[in-house]
């Protein structure tokens, strides 16, 4: 659910261990880059109005956005419908009632809300069936789906990712299972992997995909040469005709070579792009892409004509900074399936997840060649 461009599915088959059978999300553009890279079992559609898929679940994995719950933003949590999208996760394992799930979010939703939105959604993960209204428990006279859960706040950067990204992860187990959900490990704590080598060690070729360069203006390079490696907007002399005032770090803030990244974030105004350590320049996209922990061959799809960048720029930004890293997932998927193990859960075999693949696909065909005959 709430997939993306697909980094948490990508990092969960990254594994060995999980294939993904259904995926679904409303940006188009997302939606396109995970069917060139991942597969054509996702559904470009509204969670809210979208019917639970009848395919085997062992584990769901779910992102809903976190705009709403971040404190960077106006931290209105509950008060809107995108703060609500937890409502739709209910929903998904009441019907569904997977072994276990993963759910990533910002550490925000812990206070949104005077803590309120988390208790809500807490309840909601815990006993989604005593949550959702016309619940399958109360319909198919089941009985309601409860989960015992674990919330973890997790630096990606102690996962192997090359740049610090705080996220609450929250792990789900079925509680009849009998097992506990487990603590993420940190394999890359105290020793991280920096930009340097994310970005320099194998440097990219200027025709690497999504490798956009150019797109700062004269002033924007000028300013950069004022700013060290590291530092940000601060560095530029007060009342030099350069100097801007910011309100986050993030403005016009270059990478350290010897650090993991900053987080790479999904949209923003001037001075929010990330910059380059060593050359006075915004990032490009892709390598945005590796700091998220994309290999290279994962290209991002944008549509728009070649005199269209901005659009381009902007719609493969949105997609790689709203992304879960997939090395970090991996880590995440791995823990909890080896729990699963652990207690004995016999996951689906190969032949089921793959029946249950083709199937959507099949249904998708249709549908798929309609729009392209809409799209031209």
């Amino acid at each position: 659910m709430f997939s993306g461009c697909g980094g948490m599915d990508l990092g969960a088959e990254m594994t060995g261990r999980g294939r993904v059978v259904w995926a679904a999300d409303n940006d188009h553009w997302a939606v396109e880059t995970y069917r060139k890279n991942i597969g054509h079992h996702i559904h470009e559609a509204d969670i809210t109005s979208t019917e639970v898929p009848s395919v085997p679940c062992d584990i769901l994995v779910a992102g809903p956005p976190c705009q709403d719950y971040s404190t960077l933003w106006n931290h209105d949590g509950l008060i809107t419908a995108r703060g609500n999208l937890f409502r739709q996760v209910a929903r998904f394992l009441d019907e569904l009632r997977p072994a276990g799930f993963i759910l990533e979010n910002v550490p925000g939703l812990l206070s949104a809300n005077q803590g309120v939105a988390w208790t809500l959604v807490r309840h909601a993960l815990k006993s989604p069936s005593a949550f959702v209204e016309n619940s399958s428990s109360t319909v198919a006279g089941r009985r309601g789906v409860h989960y015992d859960i674990s919330a973890q706040i997790v630096d990606m950067a102690d996962l192997g990712v090359p740049q610090h990204r705080e996220r609450l992860i929250v792990v789900g187990v079925r509680r009849d299972l009998g097992v506990r959900p487990p603590i993420i490990p940190a394999p890359f704590a105290g020793r991280h992997v920096t930009v340097r080598e994310a970005l320099d060690l194998n440097p990219l070729t200027d025709d690497a995909p999504n490798h956009e360069r150019g797109g700062d203006s004269v002033d924007v390079i000028e300013r950069l040469k004022l700013i060290p490696a590291g530092r940000n907007f601060e560095a530029v002399p007060a009342g030099h005709r350069l100097a801007v005032k910011g309100l986050i770090s993030h403005v016009y803030r270059r990478l350290d070579p010897n650090a993991p990244s900053y987080t790479i974030i999904a949209g923003g105004g001037g001075g929010t792009h990330g910059y380059h350590h060593s050359e006075p320049r915004r990032l490009s996209n892709r390598e945005k892409a590796r700091l998220q922990g994309f290999p290279d061959d994962f290209v991002f799809e944008y549509g728009s004509a070649p005199s269209d960048k901005r659009s381009a720029y902007s719609r493969v930004r949105r997609q790689i900074g709203n992304a879960v890293p997939p090395l970090g997932a991996k880590v995440i998927f791995e823990a909890l399936a080896q729990s699963l193990d652990e207690a004995g859960i016999q996951p689906r075999n190969t032949r089921e997840l793959m029946q249950g693949r083709q199937g959507l696909t099949r249904r998708e065909r249709s549908t798929l060649q309609t729009q392209k005959v809409v799209n031209g």
